[in-house]
This record gives structure tokens, C-alpha cells and sequence, in this order.
């Protein structure tokens, strides 16, 4: 990304979640934590760690082998994701307090009258992200809704939630729709400081050959 494209925002905020030892994540899934192998204190040249933790932990993307395939193959994994996808215009559209599937209908009415609508949606659903939490209930993506972006040429979504389905979903509708149309979607991300509007994207996944997702640092430019 150049200069020139920075040049036009005066702003850059921060749409990732904090990842630490207290970061929630799925039931039974690995929680962050951390290893220091080497300290500067016993070495007195450097600090060295290593982390154990699920790619899902805070803000992330979900490649398509995280619902489909065999992770052997290396298909479908973190580091063939489209980059393209992951950096541009994005509106965010605010629902906020919103728990429950988003529908069609309630997208539709809040992009009626603008006159051109960016390829990537961000929907705010919470006043405040307690990402030392695992919050049972919370706001998803319904199938239709997935139609209606689609329908609007949408290649990226994201949502300020643990899931794009929701909490009990057992085959992951959602999910699945989402790869059927390829699209890419980020989740677990903070919008709280997000008013709607138009944005700049910058959130590419790691290059990571070998997993099914990837975390990512989201900034919006504005």
C-alpha cells in the first residue's frame, strides 16, 4: 500500500482485539499462553518466548479448510487466502445492541439509498467487547443475509462476535455458505470506537502454510 493511499486518512484506528492470557476462546478449543525460553534477566543479552494458543483466539480469519477438506493436503489453508480481499473500502454498518442473526432485511434497509456500497462489510453489533469472555449469546450472520451480500458483490464480511454462526450451530451454515460464494470473513473484531461510515481496510491473515486460520491486526483508516 502506498504513501499516497495513507496520505488520504487522517486517522488510523485499531479494530483488533487485545490476545493475552486471558483472552476467551471457543469451549475446549487452546487458549493463548505464553513461554518465556530465554529472559534477559538470567541471560542478560535477551528475552526469547514461544506461544501455544488456537488461530481463532482474537481477531482472525477463517480459511476455507477450517470447515471442509483434509488438512494434509495443505489446501485451502491461511496463506492462499486472496490478500486483495482484505485491503480496501469497507463500510461499516452499525446494529449496535444487536444480539441474534442478522438478517437480509435489516442490511438491505441500512444501504438503501447509498449510491455505491464498497465490496467489504463490517457490521457492529456491540457497545463494548469483553474479550475476556466467552459470550454465549451474540449477534451472527444468517444465510439470507449472506444471499444479500452476495447479491451486492460483496467479497468480505466481518463481525465484532466469536462466530459468523451462531452459538449452537452444529454444521455451521453459515460458514459453509460463506466459502459456497468466496467469501472471505474476519470475526472477533472491536468496533466499539466505530461510527458507520465508509473506511480504508488494512487486515491481511499471516502467511501461515499449514492452518486453517490465521489471526490478523485490522485498522480501519479514516
Amino acid at each position: 500500500m502506498s504513501d499516497a493511499v495513507i496520505s488520504n486518512y487522517s486517522r488510523i484506528i485499531d479494530i483488533s482485539q487485545p490476545v493475552d492470557s486471558t483472552s476467551a476462546c471457543f469451549p475446549g478449543d487452546v487458549p493463548f499462553s505464553r513461554n518465556i525460553t530465554v529472559s534477559y534477566k538470567d541471560s542478560g543479552v535477551l528475552n526469547l518466548t514461544s506461544l501455544t494458543m488456537s488461530p481463532h483466539v482474537g481477531t482472525h480469519a477463517d480459511s476455507p479448510v477450517h470447515i471442509k477438506g483434509d488438512m494434509s493436503e495443505n489446501e485451502g489453508m491461511a496463506s492462499q487466502l486472496p490478500l486483495d480481499a482484505f485491503i480496501g473500502p469497507v463500510r461499516v454498518i452499525d446494529l449496535a445492541p444487536y444480539e441474534g442473526g442478522i438478517t437480509a432485511e435489516q442490511f438491505l434497509s441500512k444501504v438503501a439509498k447509498l449510491e455505491t456500497l464498497p465490496p467489504r462489510i463490517l457490521f457492529k453489533t456491540c457497545h463494548q467487547i469483553r474479550y475476556q469472555v466467552w459470550e454465549e449469546k451474540y449477534a451472527f450472520l444468517t444465510v439470507e443475509l449472506v444471499e444479500a451480500l452476495q447479491s451486492k458483490d460483496v467479497k468480505l464480511v466481518g463481525i465484532d462476535t466469536p462466530s459468523v454462526d451462531h452459538t449452537e450451530s452444529k454444521n455451521l451454515e453459515t460458514h459453509h455458505k460463506l466459502d459456497e460464494f468466496n467469501f472471505v470473513w474476519l470475526e472477533n473484531l472491536d468496533l466499539t470506537k466505530v461510527d458507520e461510515g465508509n473506511y480504508f481496510l488494512v487486515a491481511p491473515p499471516l502467511k501461515f502454510v499449514e492452518l486453517e486460520a490465521s489471526p490478523v491486526r485490522a485498522v480501519l483508516l479514516a
